[in-house]
């Protein structure tokens, strides 16, 4: 095994240089030269179109939007003058300021992939422990690699961010309130009405995650308007009462704000509490409303426990060989009937697998659903490249805060993946999105400065 993975890491190593390599030297290549020689006619005939004239319209709409929006501006007077005035100081980052940027950096996912696996009782075999630390040591190899990558600049593409971010949360607020009409009560108060939820409003719920993240990065608020906004956009996640939306975005905002000066360490522990409170909590709220006697914090700090014995017991049933060819992934799609395969989720089918029930839905870790897919070399890929497009995010969004929101969406759903996986369609589309706007973003220094 450890020879194959050698040769993993070596052939993974060459296709990044020869991937570095042809984005750097495109401008030079042939295809270059013959799409610059024909690309005059080809913008000639489009910008005579109609669909030229609506998409600048819409770029000039976008380019004073801060100033002609009347949500902004509606947010902007939400702020009186007093809380203006005590959120004007400028937050001071301390000699622990750098903990807190490793733990809203890359390394947080290696780390705390380790650290969850750490905070399980179960007793796993060797095979899974050799599985694990070389999925940590892939991910520390990502890091590394895709902070070498250079030669490239980020162009400006604020507006599009914008735009976008202002879509999904518009979206995704008039998604909730449809759902909360559809059953008639808000869920995070009565566990009975989460059976009647519609999983596609759901998820179109949940763009205001994503959304939010997204605005906090290209509209230029102060403090308090940041703020505002944060909580605004919280309310879908809080009331739907899903956890784990809740935490991405906490996390998300985290990330944003932090990173633009808005919030300091403090802020960043109250923030990492808040989240345990949220966790913990709505699993007491449910408790209570559904009439189970359980202790809600013993049942948080147990969960490492369960899930990772589900994926010691996929790799003691079938040792590191792929057995679903994909299924557990596209299932993310056919249960919902948009595809033929699978009626169940993905989680589900995880607890077909480990012999568990078909009424239930089971955790197996961040490389459970590629392993059960595509067996060790799927577990190992998938994690190598996630962790490289998450370091490589990092590295451009650092000097260009536009694109914090897609960094911080790739983070926060990296992070709470370590437990319940990435196996779900608004989660797919979401790490999508935010990787072509950082991709697209990215041009070649000299291709800029011409």
């Amino acid at each position: 095994m450890s020879l194959d993975l050698h040769t993993f890491q070596s052939h993974e190593g060459d296709f990044l240089l020869m991937m570095s390599f042809l984005i750097k030297s495109y401008s030079r290549s042939l295809p270059a030269r013959i799409l610059k020689i024909s690309g005059n006619k080809i913008i000639e005939i489009i910008k005579e179109s109609k669909s030229y004239e609506i998409v600048s319209a819409i770029d000039r709409i976008l380019t004073n939007a801060e100033k002609t929006s009347s949500a902004i501006n509606i947010l902007r007077k939400l702020c009186f003058p007093l809380i203006k005035t005590i959120s004007k100081p400028k937050i001071k980052k301390t000699s622990f300021s750098r903990i807190f940027e490793i733990v809203l950096s890359p390394w947080a996912l290696p780390l705390g992939f380790l650290l969850f696996f750490w905070s399980s009782l179960a007793r796993v075999s060797s095979t899974t422990l050799l599985l694990v630390y070389s999925v940590t040591l892939i991910m520390v190899i990502a890091i590394y690699l895709a902070s070498k990558e250079g030669g490239l600049e980020v162009a400006d593409s604020r507006n599009v961010i914008l735009f976008l971010g202002s879509l999904m949360l518009l979206i995704g607020y008039a998604a909730f309130v449809v759902q909360i009409a559809k059953v008639g009560g808000i869920p995070l108060l009565n566990d009975q009405l989460r059976r009647g939820l519609s999983p596609i409003l759901n998820y179109i719920a949940w763009t205001t995650v994503p959304g939010t993240a997204f605005l906090l990065s290209s509209v230029n608020l102060d403090r308090c308007e940041a703020y505002t906004l944060t909580l605004i956009g919280f309310i879908p996640s809080f009331f739907l009462a899903f956890r784990t939306e809740m935490i991405a975005y906490i996390l998300a905002t985290l990330v944003v704000l932090y990173h633009r000066n808005m919030i300091g360490g403090l802020h960043i522990l109250i923030g990492i509490v808040v989240a345990a409170v949220f966790f913990v909590g709505v699993g007491a709220v449910r408790s209570i409303t559904t009439g189970l006697v359980q202790n809600p914090i013993f049942s948080v700090l147990y969960r490492p426990t369960i899930t990772v014995a589900a994926l010691d017991t996929i790799v003691r049933l079938y040792d590191l060989i792929p057995v679903t060819g994909g299924r557990v992934h596209l299932a993310a799609f056919s249960s919902l009937g948009l595809i033929r395969g699978s009626r169940y989720g993905p989680r589900t089918l995880i607890s077909i697998y480990t012999g568990g029930r078909r009424t239930v839905s089971t955790t197996a870790t961040l490389i459970g659903g590629p392993l059960l897919d595509w067996g060790w070399i799927g577990a190992i890929s998938i994690s190598f490249l996630l962790v490289y497009f998450l370091s490589f995010s990092y590295k451009f969004s650092i000097g260009n805060k536009h694109l914090l929101g897609p960094y911080a969406t790739l983070y926060s759903y990296s992070m709470v993946g370590i437990e319940t996986g990435i196996l779900d369609i608004n989660v797919y589309s979401y790490i999508t999105l935010a990787l072509l706007l950082i991709i697209l973003s990215l041009r070649p220094k000299n291709e800029i400065k011409k």
